[in-house]
């Protein structure tokens, strides 16, 4: 089980940026109040050295200026959203094509009069690598790089270019080396060869006089790509696989730049399609219902309670005419993604210790739900035809799915990042493969063999919060060889007819993992809910298996729509 980030923070530290003292009693009250926690204390030369427990979500946290903003906020030291003036700037990034199969994205700030102390500069680099380690996943989905102006040729260029033929100092090194040499010989390089073995060709920032700035995502020069106290104009640039983390990242690190008095200047970023402007710190819209806070809470505020409880958790708030509450949320934080999310925000400010625990006013004693009826009866049915149940796995692979299926394989399916595995890579969109797998698993087992599955798959899906659903599927397959389409169109329509379904149609189609006229979809109102029909010979070739199989697989989620309600069925 993964724990919650931590920050390392000094109290004194702390307490200087909130602008008043605290003792470690008092912090570790309004830390927990807040939903984090004081992880450990160590004393240190007449401080204390905190280690912090961070809400996972909440990534702009991941630095003590991050922090002290958000406790700011919470603490009424502050009042109001943050606003950011960020000046037009005449400088520019052109994205060459060669990185859009590498590492497409960029992103980039310039701040100018800023003055850092060694303890500003320790901390602008702790919160870049707590963001590399967590929130950008090590690097992979998005990472960091300062570089100090006055070293900068503008425009500066991100393209690829062979390995070999990339030649710089690195960070620490007054060797010169390329790229290569970089990712075996420098620690850095060594640490995180992985993000860039196999490519042929390596990321690489310049400027207009050729000189390499960083090898992204791995290491910064020695001579270009150097931030010192003495620098007082500062790039901030952010590259990635993932672009909405680029995005976030480049907005949370200028968040910082900006409490530390800088003054932010926009970049412009060219890419072949279109230009745009960054940073991206204008805030976000979200509208929601006064009755659905009252509804979640249990229990009902005024509007300008609302409004103030959304000020400690640096968010503004106006109500329009329709009841509707508009929430600004400042570009920085990512844990906003639905109404909910203002609500939880409500809550924490509010304090959850706050609200009064109530009985519920009508008792009632809990029921199956319907859906579940009829999931148990279709078991029945089918336990009582001679089958037996299995469960498989919802993580699966493209190759199990589609091209042991002889289907084309599709892009249209839940895919799983970063998977280690080569043969667990995606969450299934059907389930009869994997009663295949199943009987592959147990084919030495006598036959006949007949085995179902009532469960779900996951389906895309643009119009859901997460973009994607689970729907609920009937599987079943006979194994022997007498199996035939006769026997499998048999089952089908006696679970059809159980159901109380008698307006469904047979219809000849064709399926690649059937044999062409033995397979046949079930349609309702000219929808199909499903297939039925004999394996093609390939198909069962592909699993190891030689014997005749008859299947089906029929979306039950569509059967319920239809059927007669549930509480009848005895």
């Amino acid at each position: 089980m993964k724990s919650m980030p931590v920050i390392d923070v000094r109290l004194y530290r702390l307490n200087k940026l909130l602008g008043q003292e605290f003792t470690l009693k008092e912090l570790e009250e309004i830390l927990f109040r807040f939903g984090m926690e004081l992880d450990s204390v160590k004393e240190t030369d007449n401080d204390y050295q905190l280690k912090i427990e961070i809400t996972p979500d909440r990534p702009d946290m991941l630095s003590v200026w991050g922090l002290a903003r958000a406790l700011r906020k919470y603490l009424g030291i502050d009042k109001g959203m943050d606003r950011y003036n960020i000046r037009k700037g005449n400088f520019h990034i052109y994205v060459d094509e060669s990185v859009s199969e590498i590492r497409p994205y960029i992103a980039a700030t310039v701040v100018k009069n800023i003055k850092l102390t060694e303890e500003d500069l320790e901390d602008l680099i702790y919160a870049q690598e707590k963001l590399h380690e967590t929130f950008c996943r090590g690097r992979k989905k998005a990472s960091i790089g300062f570089y100090p102006l006055r070293k900068l040729n503008w425009p500066l260029y991100y393209k690829a270019d062979y390995p070999e033929r990339i030649k710089f100092k690195p960070l620490g090194f007054e060797t010169e080396m390329n790229a290569i040499e970089i990712l075996e010989k420098h620690p850095t390089g060594q640490q995180y060869a992985h993000l860039l073995r196999g490519a042929k060709l390596f990321p690489i920032f310049i400027d207009s006089s050729n000189n390499v700035l960083s090898l992204p995502p791995i290491i910064n020069s020695e001579d270009h790509g150097k931030v010192s106290i003495d620098d007082s104009e500062i790039l901030l640039e952010v590259t990635g696989t993932h672009k909405p983390t680029v995005k976030l990242v480049v907005n949370i690190i200028t968040a910082i730049l900006n409490d530390m008095g800088g003054d932010l200047y926009s970049v412009s970023i060219h890419y072949k399609d279109g230009s745009e402007i960054s940073p991206y710190m204008n805030p976000r819209k979200w509208r929601v219902d006064k009755k659905y806070i009252e509804k979640i809470l249990g229990m009902k505020f005024d509007d300008e309670k609302i409004k103030i409880l959304l000020q400690k958790m640096g968010l503004e708030s106006i109500f329009s005419e329709d009841n509707k509450l508009e929430v600004m949320v400042p570009a920085y934080r990512a844990d906003i993604w639905h109404q909910i999310d203002i609500i939880d925000d409500i809550a924490r400010a509010y304090g959850f210790d706050n609200f009064d625990p109530e009985l519920t006013p009508v008792f009632t004693i809990g029921g199956m739900l319907d859906r579940t009826k009829v999931i148990d009866y279709v078991r029945e049915l089918l336990i009582g035809l001679g089958y037996t149940e299995v469960f498989t796995y919802a993580l699966t692979s493209k190759e199990d799915q589609f091209a042991r299926m002889r289907l084309d394989i599709s892009n249209k399916v839940v895919e799983i990042m970063g998977a280690k595995e080569e043969k667990i890579n995606i969450v299934r969109n059907w389930l009869l493969p994997e009663l295949l797998k199943t009987l592959a698993y147990n084919k030495e087992r006598r036959y006949p063999i007949k085995i179902y599955e009532v469960s779900d798959i996951v389906e895309l899906d643009n119009a859901s919060d997460t973009g994607a659903v689970n729907r609920t599927r009937i599987a079943a397959l006979s194994a022997h060889k007498e199996a035939s389409f006769t026997e499998i169109r048999g089952v089908a329509e006696y679970l059809l007819r159980a159901l109380g379904i008698d307006n469904y149609k047979i219809k000849r189609i064709t399926h690649n993992s059937f044999i062409e006229g033995r397979v046949a979809g079930v349609f309702i109102d000219e929808i199909q809910i499903g297939v039925i029909g004999e394996l093609h010979p390939e198909t069962i070739l592909n699993w190891g298996l030689s014997v005749p199989i008859c299947a089906m697989e029929l979306d039950l989620d569509a059967l319920m729509h239809w059927s007669y309600s549930p509480v009848n069925i005895a």
